[in-house]
């Protein structure tokens, strides 16, 4: 049996922290990473310098997926960067399948400080050929950062890190089926990107859970989890688990302060207050901050704006994937030849944004306001029957 394939998915400006996370394994696995730029269509359409010091990178475009860059370049206009970045995993899993025996997927801003032993042996022990790890392994007690409320908008377990192997080839055609659609930030209908989609598929496809202590830890699990510091490493203290792969989730080298800055609240209390964490921080920052000065300052990310410069708002994006849904796909705005044409569509898109947030507004009233909402449906029926029939399947007025 080969090795497993470690891979991540990324835009250019993120670079610096998955070659942090290269160095990780190549010091800890000796393992290759598969990196996929999402903003690079070709293994060498970028202006990266190569690396002859981190012989386990690997670097792919989006063509290595497979799709036609037509249907690459329709998904990059009605998904956002993360969107995006997260529909395509299955794809990309699939398709590294064709020559590993297990494929181990790790977000970029992931960090390795011991080897993961486990991963092998856990995944061949699933029923279905898919590993994932929850968000958390106990009950969340009343002062943590997260509720279990939180837990029901953004999914059970933390795609920042699962497994796979060739018996999850139909989990993972389950998976894009979904995903190449309607992976989107949408809390009204109850989706959060892929991971929602996976507490159904986790359950379909029987997906083991990983129980260890060390993996994805973070901010938001660090409570159940308390990190020490002794000869060996970092472990998990109160287990026998020593840390396997931590969880930076929007760490900023320039705020090394702060553990994360996702929250309105400071993290900074996390630091002082562990002598571990401080040390982790310390040393994830400075293999960052060493990439970051040796790589060239990142272009923007190259679907944020159309030919002509302009911003591509979400709701003009939900617009366009509405009507290309629909099998009327739009102009495309990264295509100077329909550059005319994209302009036009743009001009008369309000037509459907207004359709569309007519639908949002209708599905906020009902969820906060069921009573008057149905009031208001008994009184004149026509014009919530107008707004709901535009909501499809799923809808939740039926």
């Amino acid at each position: 049996m080969t090795g497993p394939t470690y891979c991540t998915i990324l835009a250019t400006n993120y670079l610096p922290k998955a070659l942090a996370l290269a160095d990780s394994l190549v010091r800890h696995d000796r393992g290759e990473l598969v990196v996929l730029l999402i903003d690079a269509q070709h293994e060498r359409d970028h202006d990266l310098p190569e690396f002859p010091d981190l012989p386990g990178v690997r670097i792919v475009g989006t063509d290595f997926l497979g799709l036609p860059l037509e249907d690459v370049l329709a998904m990059t206009t009605y998904y956002d960067l993360v969107e995006f970045a997260t529909a395509i995993k299955p794809l990309f899993f699939k398709r590294l399948l064709e020559t590993s025996e297990q494929v181990f997927y790790l977000d970029p801003d992931t960090y390795l400080t011991s080897p993961m032993e486990e991963l092998p042996g856990e995944l061949a022990a699933s029923t279905g050929g898919v590993l994932l790890t929850p968000h958390f392994l106990h009950p969340i007690p009343p002062e943590a950062p997260v509720t279990e409320g939180h837990l029901l908008q953004v999914g059970v377990f933390n795609l920042g890190f699962c497994g796979f192997d060739r018996r999850a080839i139909p989990a993972l055609d389950w998976w894009w089926a979904r995903l190449q659609w309607d992976c989107l930030f949408d809390y009204l209908n109850g989706l959060f990107v892929d991971q929602k989609w996976m507490d159904m598929g986790s359950d379909l496809f029987e997906a083991r859970s990983l129980r260890h202590h060390g993996y994805n830890v973070g901010v938001v699990n660090l409570h159940e989890r308390p990190l020490g510091l002794d000869a060996d490493g970092f472990h998990i203290v109160g287990t026998d688990d020593r840390l396997r792969l931590f969880h930076f989730h929007a760490f900023d080298t320039s705020r090394p302060q702060e553990l994360s800055t996702r929250f309105d609240m400071s993290t900074a209390h996390m630091r002082t207050e562990s002598a571990a964490v401080d040390q982790l921080c310390k040393e994830y920052a400075a293999d960052v901050m060493r990439h970051e000065e040796r790589l060239p300052d990142a272009p923007s990310y190259r679907y944020w704006n159309d030919t002509e410069g302009r911003r591509i708002p979400r709701r003009l994006r939900r617009a366009w994937r509405v009507q290309a849904r629909s099998g009327q796909r739009p102009p495309s705005p990264f295509d100077p030849a329909q550059a005319a044409a994209w302009t036009a569509w743009r001009r008369s898109a309000w037509k459907t944004l207004a359709k569309e947030l007519s639908v949002d507004a209708a599905k906020s009233a009902r969820m906060s306001m069921p009573e008057e909402f149905g009031n208001f449906k008994k009184r004149f029926p026509k014009a919530v029957n107008a707004v709901t029939s535009r909501m499809g399947r799923g809808g939740m007025f039926g």
